[in-house]
């Protein structure tokens, strides 16, 4: 029983964390210990109720020096999250059941939200979770309750977690410090039994999905490229019903394989050369040119060489040419880890990154997409 929850849950769980009550001004280094245990322990993803563009930066921060993917939140609404929830919702509390007794009563197999708050935290949390659990009645830190939680819940499988892309690897060492520089972008396809096959030039979406995994792209790459996928045929689709006709110059195959094998250098490295890598990996196993295109130039909505460079890029345009790069390129833009996001949420972020001119690009490109598509592409997306 142990063992089989033990695999489940660390193969197809994604656990996400949402802390309460966070005050930037007095609780910066408190619920940056929270994120780094809930990234550290297996969550995948965490929710903060206030706005803290600092917390966001140190845990990016984080995730490119130690790799992975994890995800944070700020500013978000509690609310909205509890009643949006599809899954299993658990509230940390001195006032709950022992988190002995209450473990093995968590279905298995289901999306997990954990719920860690302050001093005061509201009623409605109480009557929203499915279980309200107390790992001591003493007085103690939510740092230590969430790590104790997760330890029980994953059973130790979290040690095992792989952190892909980080610029620097700790090596276990009882005698001293081992740190291993700048792994991230080994294109070793036999890595992760890449090369254990022969793959289609143009695969199927199934064949696209067996190819993420054996890339090594971890359960969240591989549902956001699924959510990539849905956004970008949807496109098409509704095209195709409004004008009665298929889109002009799209291979919709290619356009299918493009849109699931976008990311498939974050087997590699989640920076920005993750574009460059998935291209260079998508040669290897002998992947259509134009599939290896879409896959290269999907980035910002499309680099110029002078750019690029700037990035630690080659000094080639990446920008997307053909109606398929460009689908993917900004089905790519308008969702965010796993979610659609309206563009003007797109462009938010891309501010905040002071990227102005990917700015200009992706609008540019949202309206030659409507055009070519003759559709508004405003209601396929979230607000």
């Amino acid at each position: 029983m142990g063992a089989e929850r033990e695999s489940q849950n660390s193969n197809r769980t994604r656990v996400e964390v949402l802390r309460l009550g966070h005050r930037p001004d007095r609780d910066k280094r408190i619920t940056t210990h929270v994120a780094l245990v809930s990234r550290a322990f297996g969550a995948s993803g965490i929710h903060v109720d206030t706005k803290d563009i600092r917390l966001e930066q140190t845990i990016a921060s984080v995730n490119d020096q130690f790799g992975g993917d994890f995800s944070i939140n700020t500013g978000i609404s509690p609310r909205s999250i509890m009643n949006h929830f599809r899954g299993t919702i658990v509230h940390l509390t001195m006032y709950g059941e022992k988190v002995d007794r209450v473990i093995e009563d968590i279905p298995e197999g289901e999306d997990l939200l954990i719920i860690i708050g302050s001093e005061k935290v509201p009623r409605e949390v109480f009557d929203l979770a499915h279980f309200n659990v107390s790992v001591s009645n003493q007085p103690h830190s939510e740092v230590s309750a969430l790590a104790i939680f997760l330890d029980r819940y994953f059973r130790g499988a979290q040690f095992e977690m792989d952190f892909p892309g980080g610029e620097i690897s700790i090596l276990p060492d009882g005698r001293g410090k081992t740190v291993k520089q700048g792994n991230d972008v080994t294109l070793d396809p036999k890595r992760n039994g890449l090369m254990d096959r022969r793959w289609n030039e143009v695969p199927d979406p199934d064949e696209c999905l067996e190819i993420l995994s054996s890339a090594g792209c971890s359960t969240v790459v591989i549902k956001h490229s699924r959510v990539v996928y849905d956004l970008g045929m949807e496109m098409v689709r509704r095209s195709e019903k409004v004008t009665g006709t298929a889109v002009k110059d799209i291979d919709i195959a290619r356009l299918s394989a493009g849109l699931l094998l976008h990311d498939l250098g974050r087997s590699r490295t989640h920076s920005i050369r993750h574009a460059v890598i998935g291209a260079e990996l998508a040669v290897m196993i002998g992947l259509h040119p134009d599939v290896v295109a879409m896959i290269r130039n999907h980035v910002g909505g499309g680099l110029p060489a002078s750019e690029a460079v700037e990035l630690g890029l080659p000094e080639v345009d990446l920008i997307p040419l053909t109606w398929e790069e460009k689908l993917v390129s900004h089905a790519d833009t308008l969702v965010g880890n796993l979610r659609r996001r309206s563009l003007d949420r797109a462009l938010q972020r891309l501010e905040k990154e002071g990227a102005e001119k990917g700015m200009e690009r992706i609008i540019a490109l949202h309206a030659e997409l409507e055009d070519h598509l003759s559709i508004d592409l405003d209601p396929l997306v979230d607000g």
